[in-house]
């Protein structure tokens, strides 16, 4: 028998800068018989820094992109639109897709030029941010290779005639989890086409893939219970979707962080409309 923790959380999102706000939450144990997760899976969380003037960020999406393909849903991605190369200007005017969470960790995560991308956080080669995307592959196969210390199982039920979305998260602690642990649930959207600065020049067609849409638990999520193995946690999120974003694009991406070191334990999403022929992103 596991113990079960459960944590309700509502939160409303009104707008693409809103910020937000718990409405009401409730802590309890829930004694219940039921296995853990099947498998033991490590997943890695790649975050990218870009921004449309960007004109070596293209590039960098590729490489995330072979290594999603290589991985398949071992693989999540986050495409942070943050720094310069992401303030709209000129010909890049008409789209801004920065968010006040993206900006946070833009300065909370330094790094010199791009592309930039982060790799479940961990430290390599003395940076948390790697901009050299030659070794990216690398830092994933490093990463996938750990042992999981837990398991994140996100599901989403959502309401189209109000837009409002409702998010579950499942921890399972495959071992005793450490302190000090945060649980960050984000909302991510692909399928925006907007001009993007390339190395031939700029391309009015370019689809952004992972643009990180809101972090919907705050900009650095919410503190887990300490869970020790076989132990799970329920978590519960609620949110309204912004009207310019489209839900059937719209992944809801969930991952448990260490909060001094801000290092990755483990990830996972799920999208926000359950993915039909009709509703399928290519990218």
């Amino acid at each position: 028998m596991k113990r079960t923790l459960l944590y309700i959380a509502f939160i409303a999102v009104l707008g693409c800068m809103a910020s937000c706000d718990v409405i009401d939450e409730d802590n309890r144990y829930i004694e219940e018989e039921s296995a853990g997760p099947s498998d033991r899976v490590q997943r890695v969380l790649a975050e990218e820094f870009t921004g449309r003037m960007c004109v070596n960020c293209p590039d960098g999406a590729a490489v995330i992109h072979d290594i999603q393909a290589a991985y398949g849903d071992r693989v999540v991605v986050i495409g942070i639109h943050a720094g310069r190369f992401a303030v709209p200007y000129g010909y890049f005017a008409d789209m801004d897709l920065r968010t006040p969470a993206g900006n946070a960790y833009n300065e909370a995560f330094p790094y010199e030029g791009n592309p930039a991308a982060m790799f479940n956080r961990s430290v390599n080669n003395g940076a948390i941010v790697s901009t050299n995307k030659d070794v990216w592959l690398t830092i994933a196969d490093k990463e996938l290779a750990k042992e999981p210390v837990c398991e994140l199982t996100p599901t989403c039920e959502y309401d189209a005639a109000t837009r409002t979305l409702n998010i579950t998260t499942e921890v399972y602690a495959w071992k005793n989890m450490p302190a000090d642990i945060k649980l960050q649930v984000q909302l991510t959207e692909d399928g925006i086409v907007a001009s993007q600065q390339t190395s031939t020049g700029i391309d009015y067609e370019y689809v952004h893939n992972h643009v990180l849409r809101t972090a919907v638990n705050g900009t650095w999520g919410e503190t887990m219970s300490s869970l020790l193995e076989d132990e799970s946690a329920t978590y519960k999120h609620t949110i309204v979707l912004d009207e310019a974003w489209v839900a059937e694009n719209c992944n809801v991406v969930v991952f448990a962080y260490e909060n001094v070191s801000k290092s990755v334990l483990q990830c996972n999403d799920c999208a926000v409309v359950a993915a039909t022929d009709d509703n399928i992103t290519e990218e």
